[in-house]
């Protein structure tokens, strides 16, 4: 693991290589950069930040703080977050839970998802179900609003 992974100490943020592969669980004291096409075997836990990068695929749960997930990735287990969660084009999940909000972009596919604040769905998403008392809000993806 320790060749893959390098360590930025003023940002307390690991970063993980692209292509990198674990077949193991993976728990990460800190904010995590996790680089292009990333192979999770097992779950992945980080305390603090996490940028999941394009084409990355984590068999098991992820958890962590705040969740940025690049573009094509699969989450064959679910991920839980505690205040934010991005999904960005053609993700694709088993099951989101976040505490906070849940922000999803055009071509994403959630098997299932739950927010405490507000789940935004942005452009044309495949979400099979939605847990109760979670709101919904849905924006064309041509919204000069959004970022």
């Amino acid at each position: 693991m320790i060749r893959f992974v390098k360590y930025h100490p003023r940002s307390n943020t690991y970063i993980i290589e692209k292509k990198a592969f674990f077949e193991h669980d993976l728990r990460l004291d800190g904010n995590v950069i996790v680089g292009q096409d990333v192979k999770f075997w097992g779950n992945l836990i980080v305390t603090g930040r996490l940028e999941l990068g394009k084409g990355s695929v984590v068999q098991g749960k992820v958890k962590a703080s705040s969740a940025l997930v690049c573009a094509a990735v699969k989450i064959l287990g679910s991920i839980e977050t505690k205040s934010e969660l991005i999904l960005f084009d053609r993700a694709k999940i088993n099951a989101a839970a976040c505490q906070g909000d849940i922000r999803v972009r055009p071509g994403c596919a959630i098997g299932s998802v739950k927010a405490e604040g507000t789940l935004e769905l942005i452009g044309k998403v495949s979400v099979k179900q939605v847990e109760p008392l979670t709101k919904v809000i849905i924006r064309a993806e041509d919204n000069p609003n959004y970022p």
